[in-house]
This record gives structure tokens, sequence and C-alpha cells, in this order.
């Protein structure tokens, strides 16, 4: 992969968006990022067209456009053509008076049918691009303490003032161990101030014990040989086999995949996800908000 391609690539799953949601945002076709990103420019439309796209998609991305449109491939330099061997005097006078003449008479030809001088039309500069809104969002909860998700991605505990966020419609989601977790759309086009009041669990009725109680049966364990990984929060994910592709998305929160080692897992948000290996419990992938790839041989 090509050092623009990686770019882009990186950028994208450091703020955990897939392909596909990227294409969305832009209202362009998945294939196009996957030209950009894979470096296949023969699958692009004409340059000019194709640098628009890629000059969108940096801003999405918060990158600077100019350094990407820099390392974007121009027109490849013509051959240039052998120079005629020297094949003696008199030929080489016979050619120079040869090019003599149909020069003057080229340039004669230019005189007499030379079309007028173009106007020259001076065009504004382009508009600098607008960059997109940022909000600051503070979220408070009683009881307090309530882990903070926005899009998948974790923010912190209530009471929780968070830096300015780019605007548009977000994913929010409360976390607090013994509570109902609280999920819900907001949209940010102004500095938002939350406040939730969350609802305790519903302690769940215990059974009587029978007369006699069989006898006890193994609790049923994860697949053995197995990598299983289990979704507490969201978090996009890419899950390798060497060259092959086995997962790439956002599974739901709660949802277990299963593969086979060898893999290699990326993922935007590893302090979303369990690791369970061979039956064991490994704990969680990484650290929240902070993007990684770990190989599982």
């Amino acid at each position: 992969m090509c050092e623009l391609g990686e770019r882009l690539r990186r950028a994208r799953e450091e703020r955990g968006l897939s392909l596909r949601e990227a294409a969305e945002r832009l209202a362009l076709k998945v294939q196009v990022l996957e030209a950009l990103e894979g470096c296949r420019f023969a699958e692009l439309p004409e340059p000019a067209l194709a640098r628009g796209y890629l000059r969108r998609y940096a801003r999405l991305l918060g990158l600077d456009p100019e350094p990407l449109l820099a390392l974007y491939p121009g027109a490849s330099p013509q051959e240039a053509t052998p120079p005629p061997r020297r094949r003696g005097k008199g030929i080489l006078w016979a050619w120079a008076l040869a090019v003599l003449v149909l020069g003057a008479m080229g340039y004669g030809a230019y005189l007499w049918l030379r079309p007028a001088p173009a106007q020259v039309v001076s065009l504004p500069p382009e508009a600098p691009p607008k960059s997109p809104e940022r909000y600051p969002l503070q979220v408070e909860s009683d009881p307090p303490g309530a882990r903070v998700y926005v899009d998948g991605f974790y923010l912190g505990q209530t009471p929780l003032r968070s830096p300015p966020l780019e605007g548009g419609k977000r994913h929010l989601r409360l976390d607090l161990p013994g509570y109902a977790p609280v999920e819900e759309e907001v949209v940010l086009d102004r500095p938002l101030a939350l406040r939730y009041r969350l609802a305790p669990r519903p302690a769940e009725p215990q059974a009587a014990p029978p007369a006699q109680a069989p006898p006890a049966q193994a609790p049923q364990a994860l697949p053995q040989g197995r990598l299983v990984l289990k979704l507490e929060g969201r978090s996009w994910l890419r899950v390798m086999q060497g060259e092959k592709r086995l997962y790439e998305g956002i599974p739901e929160v709660g949802a277990e995949l299963a593969f086979e080692p060898p893999v290699e897992v990326r993922a935007g948000n590893p302090g979303a996800v369990r690791v369970f290996l061979d039956g064991q419990d490994q704990g969680l992938l990484g650290e929240p908000g902070k993007p990684l790839t770990r190989s599982f041989p």
C-alpha cells in the first residue's frame, strides 16, 4: 500500500469509521474510498474529480489535504526518443537545409493563419474550505460515576465536561454497574448540557432450592482452541487472517465473534472488547479510545 492510502486508512480507523460510514457521510460510493486507500488510481474518475474526492475525504478525517494532494500521482513523463545516428557530413548538410526550408515555410504559414490572441480572464481565488463547527458537551448523571461513550469512543465518567466535539448527530451511551444503560441520539448543533437519572436494574428473583438438588453440571464453556471477542461497548473491528479479511464493521453491544487463530485484530476502541482464548478470559483488548492492532498466533 502506498503512503497516501496508508495515511487515509490510519486516520479513518483512529476515528472508528468503517468505509461504508465514511462513504455515507461524503455521499460517495464505497468503491471510490476503497480505490483511494488501495492506491488503485486507474479505477477513479478523471484526475480533477478524483482530487476533489481526495480533498473532501481528507477534511472528513481531520487531515490537511495539501500534503495528500502532493502524493497523488501526476502524468507520467514521456520517454525520450533516441538521438539519430551520425551518417556523414553530406547527409547532415542535406537535413539541415531541409529543416531550414521547412521551418521558414511553417513560420510563414503560421503568420498567415494564426488566430487572434486569446483574451486572458482572471478567475477569483477559490474560497478556503469551511471547517466543521465544534461544540462542548457536558453530561451529568444521578448517581455520578457513569461511563460516557460518544459514537463508541470512551470520553470519561460523569460529571463530564468534554472538549469541543464535531457537530452533527452523535450516539450517546451511559453505563454504570447496577443500573440500566442509557442510549440515545443527540444533535450537537450548540453547546449541550445533559443530565440523566439512572434507573437501578431490577433484582432477579431467586428460585427456592429443590428438595433434592440434581448433580451439578459443568457450565457451558466457550469454544476451545478459538478466539472469542465480546463487545462490552461500541467499537469498530477488523479481523484479518493473512491477506484475507474475516470481518470489518461495528458489531452490536453484547455480540460475541469467534475466529480460528492465527488472526490479527484491529480495534478502534479496545477498551470495549473483551478477549477469550481457549475458553479463558484474557481481559480487555486494550485501553479505551486508543486504537491498536494485536496478533493472536
